[in-house]
């Protein structure tokens, strides 16, 4: 953690972390200006209360990974209510969707 400015600046790595995302996931919210960073050197630094923001406030990590079976019964329940049919990638494409609070007709 570093200080500028008054405001409390972390890295890639420890905003993951904070956020229970991969540094990759944060880097990708950097480019495509989710949240903003500035370089120090080779590294990134971003204010850690607008990393928290990025995903709600939340400061407890997220949840892990679905497991197979924990996935297989939300695409069962999407299914049961007139989903049949529906692709890997057509959930996929709902749950990005619904993520970014953008319909896009699904």
């Amino acid at each position: 953690m570093l200080v500028v400015d008054g405001v409390e600046m972390i890295d890639v790595r420890e905003a993951a972390a904070v956020v229970g995302r991969t540094p990759e996931t944060v880097r990708r919210w950097v480019w495509t200006g989710r949240i903003h960073a500035r370089k120090s050197g080779n590294r990134l630094l971003l204010d850690r209360s607008e990393v928290l923001a990025a995903v709600g406030g939340s400061r407890s990590p997220a949840p892990g990974p679905l497991t197979l079976a924990e996935w297989v019964g939300l695409a069962d329940a999407r299914n049961s209510r007139g989903r049949r049919g529906a692709t890997a990638s057509d959930l996929v494409l709902a749950d990005r969707a619904g993520r970014s609070g953008d319909d896009a007709g699904y």
